[in-house]
């Protein structure tokens, strides 16, 4: 990692979307860390600076409201933006999101370039 690059963890428990998320966000010029859980996710943020987390809602053992506050619970990261996908977009799940602190919702099937976009805006804020 070269001083200056953006660290964005990427958590999702499917690997094709991973692999999805990756190709879009790799475009920014960030480093991209790719876990599929919430546990693996904590511990990396635990572990060094990340500047964006992006994390799916529904993955076994701990979602990705678990994860958010989890993440967000480490004094390093109490104010880290938060990108959240999902398939379920129903209110209760974005009023859910609302209250952890997630930034941006974007719900599945979503545009590479619209994840993009809403990555860089948040990185540059």
């Amino acid at each position: 990692m070269t001083p200056g690059t953006k660290r964005i963890l990427v958590v999702d428990d499917q690997p094709h979307m991973l692999r999805l998320l990756a190709f879009a966000l790799r475009r920014l010029g960030a480093e991209v860390i790719m876990v599929e859980s919430g546990a693996e996710a904590v511990a990396v943020a635990g572990a060094g600076p990340v500047d964006l987390l992006l994390v799916d809602v529904m993955m076994p053992l701990m979602d990705g409201f678990e994860t958010v506050r989890a993440i967000k619970a480490q004094p390093a990261h109490a104010h880290l933006p938060v990108i959240m996908l999902t398939a379920r977009g129903q209110a209760e799940t974005r009023a859910l999101a609302d209250q952890v602190g997630v930034n941006c919702f974007l719900t599945k099937p979503f545009s590479p370039v619209q994840l993009a976009e809403e990555a860089a805006r948040l990185l540059s804020s």
